[in-house]
């Protein structure tokens, strides 16, 4: 026999029979705070769970979020396509993004498909200045008259049909105008100097890019410039510039794209068959830019699905702990649900109560979640070398209310569905007696959280092992104590006497030129031939110019022959060659040998042991030297280990 209700049965039972929503919510809420106060441990160990399970889940979808939104703020995205070539090499097909200089001058005046077209080179550091005392290293590119009719970055001053039609113009980004003439008006008119000896005028002032952009530019230079400064790039033989295109809308891209696939070999008379053009939707190369054998096969977009993935493995988890310590504590409420039950309350209002509370602690958690976001997200923008912040845009809004209102029914579902279940005489009365099934569902939902969690542990074990993998493994030459020196202006490798005078300062074991950093493939070309070599044969070698001395610096291992010397003048015309290479063309005793490259003959002088220059994914692809201190961009020094900091 019930000789005293508690007020709040009572207010539970008259507010089950009323239609007041708004104050059955506020009851519930009242309830809820109490319910806290109360249970202050599970509350604690609750809130501290399903917090850091957000906090976790929204740094992953800022991520994410700012991942799938690149490139697509482009007013002309629908329209928006670049010029991609399959590449048949004899033993294989590869996908570039690389193309002719003539190619977007052909597609827009022969395809009335396009409406403009645009050749850019790649975005590559480089010095520009005002004076030798005021300067800067900026990021910058040739780009041809229409860039910014495709491409909508903003002009602050300048008009986009006109900025780049003076070949001798430029046109710097907002943060350069105010670096060197204190704001963005001052700038228009102003001479600077490119790479510290062509003079350039600014013709136009652009915002700063957003980050949403895969293309970061600090200025644009004319197109026109670089084709007549690189008379090679005028053919439809060399590739290296990028090709876009805006096409007219309605344009089927499919016949588009089949009137494309033959263009180099008519413009070449069919010299050159083993290439063909294809256009691909603009905002989906920086997701999808991976291809295999002609066929898209992903990209960035793995990774994407697999942190989202992640994303909801961590959230499961925080959602199962809550369902597990929720339905474990129950028997602290089942008088509460008696009670209620018997004097009126449905299950419905039970059920409704309940999910409430979930509501509002996954609310509660998710504060403290932004809260520990907006701590961590300066160390996990290091790590990821993007710049997310918690903007509270309507997408990031929406998207926090539906991760609540998820993570709420989620975790709640089945402890409202639970206690909500028993009857009341049976509570009652002391005789509740739990089934079989919610054994085993409790049982059932900590193997699968332990599972997801194990799971995600040794996924952390593994990356970790990669990335200690990377840092320690060997890579085939010696790159401790080596500084690099990136080619400044005027100021190149070729030059002998600096490099003399590196040498002679305490501390440097020896200083040398070299065409790239050593960390990827520079560039590539099908233009070595050897005896026997199939005609059909458009393998890439890549190759490295070096001066002298470089091979020596770096420490690389010679299975055979020696590496340039000055002792030897004829190695201006030598070339050495790597393992992967020998191999590749089935040259038995190389060394003494000769070979074609770019049509002159090369006596193969030397041949080194193979080393990693790629990603650890790749297989080492053939590779060779070549003395050609003239085209080196960087100088390499190397230090002694003891005597660095003088040095």
């Amino acid at each position: 026999e019930i000789t005293h209700f508690r007020p709040d049965f009572i207010r539970t039972y008259n507010i089950s029979q009323n239609s007041n929503t708004t104050a059955m919510i506020r009851h519930n809420l009242l309830l809820s705070i109490r319910n806290f106060k109360r249970y202050k441990g599970s509350f604690l160990i609750n809130s501290i769970g399903l917090s850091t399970g957000l906090a976790c889940a929204l740094t992953i979808f800022l991520w994410v979020q700012d991942e799938l939104k690149k490139d697509k703020f482009h007013a002309n995205d629908k329209q928006l396509y670049q010029v991609l070539e399959h590449v048949n090499q004899g033993t294989g097909m590869i996908t570039r993004q690389t193309t002719v200089g003539p190619m977007a001058k052909a597609l827009a005046n022969e395809m009335p498909e396009v409406q403009y077209a645009v050749t850019t080179t790649y975005e590559e550091k480089q010095t520009i200045s005002i004076d030798r005392e005021n300067y800067a290293d900026a990021y910058g590119m040739h780009v041809s008259p229409d860039f910014f009719k495709l491409f909508s970055h903003e002009l602050i001053h300048g008009k986009p049909e006109q900025v780049l039609i003076d070949k001798n113009s430029v046109v710097i980004s907002e943060s350069l105008a105010k670096q060197f003439f204190g704001s963005t008006e001052a700038a228009i008119g102003q001479h600077m100097t490119w790479q510290q000896h062509v003079d350039i005028k600014v013709s136009g002032v652009f915002k700063d890019i957003d980050k949403s952009s895969s293309s970061q530019f600090d200025f644009l230079l004319s197109f026109e410039k670089f084709w007549e400064a690189n008379e090679w790039v005028q053919n439809w033989f060399n590739t290296m510039p990028r090709t876009y295109v805006l096409l007219y809308e309605g344009t089927n891209v499919n016949e588009l794209n089949a009137k494309l696939k033959n263009i180099i070999k008519v413009k070449t008379d069919n010299q050159a068959t083993h290439r063909s053009p294809f256009l691909t939707k603009y905002s989906d190369r920086y997701l999808y830019g991976e291809y295999e054998n002609t066929v898209q096969s992903g990209g960035r977009i793995e990774y994407v699905n697999l942190f989202s993935i992640i994303a909801v493995f961590v959230l499961l988890i925080a959602c199962i702990n809550f369902m597990n310590l929720s339905t474990a504590k129950a028997s602290r409420r089942l008088k509460e649900v008696g009670v209620k039950k018997a004097i009126g309350v449905n299950r419905k209002t039970l059920i409704f109560q309940y999910l409430s509370e979930s509501i509002i602690l996954s609310t509660i958690a998710m504060l403290i979640g932004l809260v520990l976001v907006a701590l961590l997200l300066p160390q996990f923008n290091s790590i990821t070398e993007k710049q997310l912040s918690l903007n509270f845009s309507f997408d990031l809004t929406l998207g926090l209310i539906s991760i609540v209102l998820f993570t709420g029914f989620l975790a709640g579902s089945y402890p409202a569905l639970y206690l909500s279940g028993f009857d009341a005489a049976t509570i009652l009365k002391g005789k509740l007696n739990r089934a079989t099934g919610e054994l085993w569902t409790r049982k059932g939902l900590v193997v699968f959280q332990f599972t997801l969690s194990v799971v995600l542990i040794v996924s952390v074990l593994v990356v970790y092992e990669q990335i200690a993998f990377t840092h320690n493994k060997h890579l085939g030459y010696n790159k401790e104590n080596i500084i690099l020196i990136e080619e400044e202006g005027s100021i190149s490798p070729a030059n002998e006497a600096l490099t003399n005078e590196l040498n002679k300062i305490e501390g440097v074991i020896g200083a040398a030129g070299i065409e790239h950093n050593m960390a990827g493939a520079n560039g590539g070309t099908y233009s070595v031939n050897w005896p026997g070599k199939d005609t059909e044969d458009r393998t890439e070698f890549t190759r490295t110019a070096v001066g002298y001395d470089m091979i020596e610096l770096l420490e690389v291992e010679f299975e055979d022959g020696r590496p340039f010397s000055r002792e030897h003048a004829a190695d201006s015309f030598a070339i050495i060659f790597n393992q992967a290479a020998i191999d590749y063309m089935n040259i038995e005793d190389p060394v003494g040998k000769t070979v074609k490259l770019w049509g002159n003959e090369r006596q193969i002088i030397g041949v080194v042991k193979n080393f990693h220059y790629q990603s650890f994914r790749e297989e080492i692809k053939p590779l060779f030297f070549y003395l050609a201190p003239h085209r080196a961009n960087y100088y390499m020094v190397k230090l002694e280990a003891q005597n660095q900091d003088k040095a």
